[in-house]
This record gives structure tokens, sequence and C-alpha cells, in this order.
């Protein structure tokens, strides 16, 4: 979802929406994906300039109304009734499949997600209740882009 600075409801009126419906026809297994920007604390490898300048700029102003409702998707996942695990990539990149990604309890420590390798946790999280209740992160671990190759990608991207 692009960034904007009119509130949005998307995440949290969307899962309200999953989680009544699979409440509706007994459900119980919901991964979710949200960031990692959504941690506060600061990447160990990343430097003054992205965990103080870059990193805060987006999660606060920039892209303020997207991650103040991935909270609210947050909140309202966890006190739902089902088997919920919320997966949180780093930045998204393309790579044309899916590598030896990590995959671990908490905050994955690297900055970067290939999509294909969110898509392959996503699909192997369904099938693993070790993460029921827990939030995850899923990094890659080669053919990483450096943060001004990732915004070049990005920005430039014809989608």
């Amino acid at each position: 979802m692009p960034y904007g600075k009119e509130p949005i409801a998307t995440y949290s009126d969307g899962v309200a929406v999953i989680v009544a419906a699979m409440r509706r026809h007994g459900v119980r297994r919901l991964v979710a994906v949200s960031s990692s920007a959504l941690d506060p604390r600061p990447y160990p490898d990343a430097g003054f300039l992205f965990n103080r300048v870059l990193r805060p700029y987006v999660v606060k102003v920039l892209g303020r109304t997207t991650y103040d409702d991935m909270r609210r998707m947050e909140r309202a996942i966890v006190a739902s009734e089902v088997d919920w695990t919320i997966v949180r990539p780093g930045g998204l990149y393309d790579l044309p499949e899916a590598t030896d990604y990590t995959l671990v309890e908490g905050r994955a420590e690297g900055r970067f997600t290939a999509r294909a390798d969110l898509a392959a946790s996503l699909l192997r999280l369904l099938d693993d209740d070790r993460f029921v209740h827990r939030t995850v992160g899923v990094m890659t671990t080669v053919a990483n882009p450096t943060v001004l190759q990732l915004i070049r990608r990005e920005a430039f991207a014809k989608r």
C-alpha cells in the first residue's frame, strides 16, 4: 500500500472481516503479514543514518498512517481467538525464486526480505505449530541489495 497522509484502515478493517469469517466457518489458522518496521529496536549493522534518520522518517512521518494501521491490525490479531502467527518481513525486493531464508521468533536481524521468501515462509507457517501465537521475522540471507539499491529499485519499479 502506498504511503499517504490520509488515515487508512485497510489492515485493521481487513483482519476484522477475516477473523469474523474464520469464526463463522470454523477456521483456526491465520498467518498475517505485517512489517519489521514495527519493531522499535535499531539494527546493529545499519548505522546511524539508517537507524536514526531514514527509518524513523519512514515509520513516523512518510508511512505513519500505514504503520499505525498495521499496529491496530496486530493488536486485533493478538486479541482474537484464532491460532495466529504474525510475519514481519524486512524491506521487500524481488528475486526470481525462494532462497534458504531465515525464519525466527521475534525479529530477524536482516533488513531485507525477497518477496519469494516471504511467500514461501507464509506457506510453510500454515502447517507449522511452533510459531502459533508468536510474531516471527523472515529475512533473506543472500543477494540482498543495499538500502540505496532497494530504494532505487522500488521507487522506479514498473508494476
